[in-house]
């Protein structure tokens, strides 16, 4: 959607971490400076350029809006972590790929003129509620692109039981499994053959990880359904390439959607298909 009102006065900064960025750093401060605005940055960010800066928590309490500066990995973390905060999000591009990211660091100052005229866009983007369950007990988190359930040891295979609003509908046996959101669907789901779905799709994509047999395909459900995998063997759950936990610790685990999604901003002339035909080279003579 188009906004119209803009009040973007303070500017919380991740930058990837293990890269030194204080080039690209300067870059977006003396951008947002220009009108009126204080970047700040993230503290473990702010080592890596030999700066100062705050904890997520108290960033996210003082800012209109997030920058994430790396990759898509760095995006994910910042949108995982600013996540109850309800925080715009603007990805600038850093890494190798980018899919999420879609601003080039070279961008920016005809970008910030935009974005302070109102000439942007927010595209509310999905979440997941994750749960991890151990009899009684309930660890939660929230996904962004994916929840993998993966085996633990490359010499073995695992058995992966799935329901849906709890009734049984199938038992995977290979390598695993991933639920993925509609921005997951471009990462691991499509290295594992999954389908590409729109972000705009209300949808959740679940595709089998180099299953032993030919008749096990990905599957899009609808997503009021709230999915959950058991499994007695040796494997591990991994949320967005970020979180790893043994299976061994719990029962199951249970994926729905979460209530709020994520806020990303863009352009206004960037459509779906546009980013499509950038990221994956489609049409491309």
């Amino acid at each position: 959607m188009l906004e119209k009102s803009v009040n973007f006065k303070t500017i919380g900064l991740i930058l990837r971490r293990q890269t030194h960025l204080k080039k690209e750093y300067e870059t977006v401060k003396n951008a947002f400076a220009s009108f009126g605005a204080e970047v700040i940055l993230e503290e473990n960010s702010a080592k890596t350029i030999g700066l100062d800066g705050l904890c997520m928590q108290k960033l996210c309490a003082i800012c209109d809006l997030l920058i994430s500066l790396g990759g898509d990995g760095t995006l994910l973390w910042t949108a995982r972590e600013s996540f109850r905060f309800q925080i715009p999000i603007l990805g600038i591009y850093a890494g190798r790929l980018g899919y999420l990211t879609v601003l080039k660091i070279d961008e920016i100052d005809h970008f910030t003129a935009k974005l302070y005229k109102g000439e942007y866009e927010i595209n509310k983007r999905a979440m997941f509620d994750v749960t991890l369950k151990k009899g009684s007990k309930e660890t939660k988190s929230v996904a962004f692109n994916e929840v993998v359930f993966s085996r633990a040891k490359v010499a073995s295979m695992a058995t992966i039981e799935a329901y849906a609003n709890g009734e049984h509908f199938n038992s995977y046996f290979g390598d695993g499994v991933l639920l993925s959101t509609p921005n997951g669907s471009t990462a691991y789901n499509l290295s594992c053959g999954g389908p590409i779905v729109l972000p705009q799709t209300q949808a959740m994509i679940l595709t089998p990880i180099c299953p032993h047999s030919l008749t096990q395909r990905s599957i899009v459900l609808f997503n009021e359904y709230e999915i959950t995998l058991k499994s007695k063997d040796n494997t591990v759950v991994i949320i967005d390439g970020q979180d790893v936990y043994n299976m061994h610790e719990f029962d199951s685990v249970s994926v729905k959607y979460a209530k709020e999604g994520v806020k990303l901003i863009g352009k206004v002339e960037q459509s779906d298909f546009n980013l499509l035909k950038e990221k994956l080279s489609w049409g491309h003579k």
